[in-house]
């Protein structure tokens, strides 16, 4: 099964939270991201490997998310 990597965002597009899951298919991944939204999520994103599969609100992919980077950035703050 592909793992997916699915993050909700912040207002200012920042990462609020990510995990990451297997799905049997893109269809099933989307339906688990929001099935597991976080409260006061303003937007999610599923990615399969470099691909982003599915974001809401839509918008074009510069890359794939540094989710160590952001957390680490989070946590220092």
């Amino acid at each position: 099964m592909p793992t997916y990597n699915i993050c909700y965002l912040n207002e200012d597009g920042s990462l609020a939270a990510s995990f990451t899951a297997e799905a049997v298919s893109d269809k099933h991944a989307k339906i688990l991201a929001h099935a597991m939204r976080l409260a006061g999520s303003k937007g999610l994103e599923v990615w399969r490997d470099a691909a982003l599969v599915y974001a809401r609100p839509e918008r074009t992919p510069l890359s794939p998310p540094d989710v160590a980077a952001q957390e680490s950035v989070r946590d220092a703050a």
